[in-house]
This record gives C-alpha cells, structure tokens and sequence, in this order.
C-alpha cells in the first residue's frame, strides 16, 4: 500500500511541477550570442535562480489547503478501495490455504471469486484515479495561475532572468549542477504564503497534506 500511494503522491507532486513549468520557461536568451561586431550592450544582465517546484503542494498553504480538500472529498471512496483490496488479499489467502483440500469444481469456483473482485477493484481504482485527479486539477488551476503571476513579478523585481525548475531539469538530466544560493524556492514560498495566507483553519505551514492515494488489488489486471 505504501508504494502505491507513494507513486500517488509522486503523481500529484509531479502534475504541479508540469503546470509551473511553463511559468518559468520565460527568457532563455543565449548567452553565446556575442557577435563579431561585440554589441555587448544587446545582452540582458541579470540572475539565474532554481526553484523546487515539488515543495510546492506542501509548503505554498494554498495548495495544501486544496489537496486536502479534494482528500476529504475523495475519503469515502478511497476507503472503499481500502477493504476491497482486503478482500481481494483474504480470497488469494483462502484460495492457497484451502484450495489443495477442495473439489476441483469448488477450487475453481473460488478463482473465480478471487478474478472477479480483483476486476471490480481495477474498475474502481481507474475511475478514482480519473476521477480524483480531475477534481485535483479543476481545485489547485486557480493557485497555479496565481503561482504563475507571482513568478513573474518575483523574478522582475529581484533581477532574475531565468528560472530552472528542479525536478523537471533533474529528470530531464539537463542540469548537472547548482550553487545551493541561487535556490530560491524557500525564500518564494515564503514571499507567496506572506501575500496569500491562508484562511483560518488551514493547516500550518509546513505540514505536508495528509494524502488517501488509492490502494491497487493485488494482480489486477488492466
């Protein structure tokens, strides 16, 4: 189950990622563009920073104040993923233990038990999944699109003219390495959760959202 919800959460972290993105593909002016002629005064001077958009969901309390609402959303449903995937572990465990002392007719009868639920858990798991991410990305659009404006204005009012996004630059392997002072992501979060605080209630700062990945029935098929 662990794992499950840990590609969960992977999941969700690396869609935010996605959709900064394109926040911070801003000016890749070339560097090399010097020309013979050395028109020096063509070339923008300024910073380059890195930001950890993966932080995002748990430190910018807007996010993690709309994941969390999407889970309580979803909790039903995710507990109902719960048991059916305990009743698909207890038949595989009956099918091993008492199958070897059954009729051929009775063993078979029990397998088929065993792929039925196993297919309804695949069924469900896929409609949550569509459904939850769906909701998930209907819910954080509006803090995305502010993070976006945000960005922007933090980088022109610090001199900053490109911004390279960290897990996406990492699992791309165009970055090899990075001055821990050019990363900005602390220093962002803070500055956005100063000018976007959250309602009274939320969750502190710092907690990372409490997440109800669905758990996937064990040998189900697609």
């Amino acid at each position: 189950m662990r794992d499950t919800g840990a590609v969960m959460v992977k999941t969700k972290l690396v869609a935010v990622s996605a959709v900064m993105l394109a926040a911070f593909a801003a000016v890749a002016t070339a560097q090399n563009l010097t020309t013979q002629a050395g028109v020096s005064g063509l070339l923008q001077d300024g910073k380059v920073a890195v930001v950890n958009t993966g932080l995002f969901a748990e430190k910018i309390g807007e996010l993690r104040q709309k994941y969390e609402q999407v889970n309580n959303q979803f909790k039903d449903r995710y507990q109902e993923l719960q048991t059916l995937d305990g009743q698909v572990k207890q038949c595989d465990q009956d099918l091993k233990t008492k199958a070897p002392q059954m009729t051929a007719d009775k063993a078979a009868e029990m397998q088929s038990q065993c792929e039925l639920l196993k297919r309804q858990g695949q069924r469900k798991l896929e409609d949550f999944q569509a459904d939850y991410n769906k909701a998930l990305e209907t819910a954080t659009r509006p803090v995305n699109d502010k993070l976006q404006q945000f960005i922007q204005n933090y980088s022109a009012q610090r001199g900053i003219i490109l911004i390279i996004n960290l897990p996406v630059a990492a699992q791309s392997g165009t970055i090899a390495y990075w001055a821990p002072t050019s990363d900005i992501t602390e220093d962002f979060v803070a500055e956005y959760n100063k000018a976007n605080p959250v309602p009274a209630g939320a969750a502190p700062a710092g907690v990372q959202p409490k997440t109800n990945p669905p758990v996937k029935p064990p040998s189900a098929k697609p």
